[in-house]
C-alpha cells in the first residue's frame, strides 16, 4: 500500500479537510473539554456574546442570557451550531486562498491531525460516559421517587431514565461498550474496532435520544457524525468486505509524527494527559459514588399517611396541608434525603439524619443554611405500619403510615429469571 503522502488531494477533499478542521476547533473549544471535569467553561468561552448576538440579529431568537441551556439542545445551542458551520466556511475560504499563494501540500498530515483529534476527543468522552453507565451514575437506579411516578406524568425523556434505571445489567452493558471503545480510540493500532464499536453504539444512542426527546439530540449526533469521520477511510473496505465479499487491503494509521524525537515528545504529552485523566477520573467518579452511598438503609421507604394528627387535631384528609406521603431515601442520585408531598400537591423535600438504634430521624432543611426542620421517632408497627411522632417548628405532630420497600413493587421485586415458571 502507499504511503499516505502520495495520494493526491482534490479540491473538494482539500475543501472537507479545512472545513472540518476548522468546525471541530470550535465546536470542541470549550464545551466538548468534559473530560478536563475541573475546568470551568464558562470562564473560558467566548462564544455567549457572539452566538446570543448572532441568534437575535439573524435568527430573531430572544435568549435568557442567565439561562441559556448551553448543551440541552436549546437555541443557544443551534446558533452556535450555525454559526460555527459560518465561520468554517469563511475560514476554509480564506485557508485556500493563501493555500494557493504558498503552494504548500500539507493536506496529509492534517488528515491525520483530524483522525488524531477525533480519536482522544470521542475516546475521553464516550470513556467519561460509559464510566458513568458501568458505576449506574447517569441514569442512577430504580428508586421510589420513579416507581412512584405515573407513567403519564413523565416526559420521554424522564420515562427512558426509569427504563434504563431498571436493569443495571443492560446499562452496565451499554457503558462497556462505551469504555471498551473508548480505550481503543486511543491507539492507533486499535483505532478501527474502536471506531467500528462506536459507531454501532453511537448509531443506537442517536436513535434512542430522538426516539425519546432527550435534550442532548445534537450532542449525541455530533460524536456518532465523528466516529463516522473516523472510520472514512475504511468505508471502501467495509463495503467490499461486507457486501461484495472481496479480500481488502489493510489501512495504516499513521503517525501524527515522523521525527523521532517529536514522537518522544508526543508519547511524553499522551503519557501525562493520559495519567491526569486516570487520576481525575479515579477520583471525581469516587466522589460522585460516595455521594450515592446510603447510611441508613433500613429506613428506606415510601409512606402513605393514613392519619395525621397535629397539635392534638385530626387533619381531614382534604386539608392542602395534610401530608399525602412521605418518601424516605427515594432518589437513587441524593439517598438521603426525603420528600413530603401535602394534599396540595406542594413538595417539600429535606436532608435527613437518622439513628436507628434509638429509631430517630431529623430532616434538614436542603437549600440554604443546614437547619433542623423536624424531629421525628419512628415506630414499626409491622412490616407495614409506621407511627411517626415528633415536632415541626413548635407544632406537635403525630403520624400513622402504610409503607413500601423495593420489594412491595412488581417491577423491583424479582432479579432475571431464566426459568420463568421457576418460583
Amino acid at each position: 500500500m502507499g504511503d499516505i503522502k502520495d495520494i493526491q488531494w482534490n479540491i473538494s477533499q482539500r475543501i472537507y479537510l479545512r472545513f472540518i478542521f476548522l468546525y471541530l476547533l470550535f465546536y470542541i473549544y470549550p464545551y466538548g473539554f468534559e473530560y478536563i471535569q475541573e475546568l470551568n467553561t464558562r470562564d473560558i468561552s467566548f462564544w455567549p456574546g457572539i452566538t446570543t448576538w448572532f441568534g437575535e440579529t439573524f435568527l430573531g431568537w430572544e435568549f435568557d442570557k442567565e439561562n441559556l441551556l448551553n448543551g440541552f439542545d436549546s437555541k443557544y445551542d443551534y446558533s452556535r451550531f450555525i454559526l460555527i458551520a459560518l465561520l468554517s466556511v469563511i475560514g476554509t475560504s480564506i485557508w485556500l486562498f493563501i493555500d494557493a499563494k504558498i503552494k504548500r501540500d500539507y493536506n496529509a498530515r492534517l488528515n491525520i491531525l483530524i483522525k488524531t483529534i477525533l480519536r482522544y476527543h470521542i475516546g475521553l468522552t464516550l470513556i467519561i460516559y460509559g464510566l458513568s453507565k458501568v458505576l449506574m451514575l447517569q441514569f442512577g437506579e430504580m428508586d421510589f421517587n420513579r416507581l412512584e411516578t405515573t407513567m403519564g406524568n413523565q416526559t420521554g425523556m424522564s420515562f427512558l431514565w426509569a427504563f434504563m434505571s431498571y436493569s443495571k445489567f443492560y446499562t452496565m452493558s451499554t457503558g462497556w461498550i462505551e469504555l471498551i471503545g473508548g480505550i481503543l480510540l486511543l491507539f492507533r493500532k486499535s483505532t478501527f474496532i474502536g471506531a467500528f464499536i462506536l459507531f454501532i453504539a453511537m448509531a443506537n444512542v442517536v436513535l434512542i435520544d430522538i426516539g425519546y426527546d432527550v435534550r442532548v439530540k445534537m450532542f449525541a449526533i455530533h460524536l456518532f457524525l465523528m466516529t463516522l469521520i473516523l472510520l472514512g477511510d475504511n468505508l471502501k473496505r467495509l463495503y467490499r468486505f461486507f457486501i461484495l465479499n472481496t479480500t481488502t487491503k489493510p489501512v495504516e494509521q499513521q503517525a501524527l509524527f515522523s521525527n523521532p524525537k517529536a514522537k518522544k515528545i508526543g508519547y511524553s504529552l499522551k503519557g501525562i494527559l493520559l495519567l491526569y485523566f486516570v487520576t481525575s477520573s479515579v477520583i471525581i467518579y469516587t466522589d460522585r459514588s460516595a455521594k450515592r452511598t446510603n447510611r441508613y438503609p433500613t429506613v428506606a421507604g415510601f409512606h402513605t399517611v393514613e392519619m395525621m394528627i397535629k397539635n392534638n387535631d385530626t387533619i381531614s384528609e382534604i386539608n392542602d396541608q395534610r401530608w399525602k406521603n412521605l418518601s424516605i431515601s427515594g432518589s437513587s442520585y441524593r439517598p438521603e434525603t426525603a420528600v413530603i408531598r401535602e394534599v396540595s400537591g406542594r413538595r417539600n423535600s429535606y436532608s435527613f439524619e437518622a439513628d436507628t438504634l434509638k429509631k430517630t430521624m431529623i430532616l434538614y432543611s436542603i437549600r440554604g443554611n443546614r437547619k433542623a426542620e423536624l424531629k421525628l421517632k419512628y415506630k414499626e408497627l409491622n412490616h407495614q405500619e409506621f407511627i411517626f411522632e415528633g415536632t415541626h417548628q413548635s407544632d406537635s405532630i403525630w403520624i400513622k403510615t402504610t409503607s413500601k420497600t423495593l420489594k412491595d413493587y412488581p417491577l423491583t421485586a424479582n432479579e432475571i429469571r431464566w426459568i420463568t415458571d421457576l418460583r
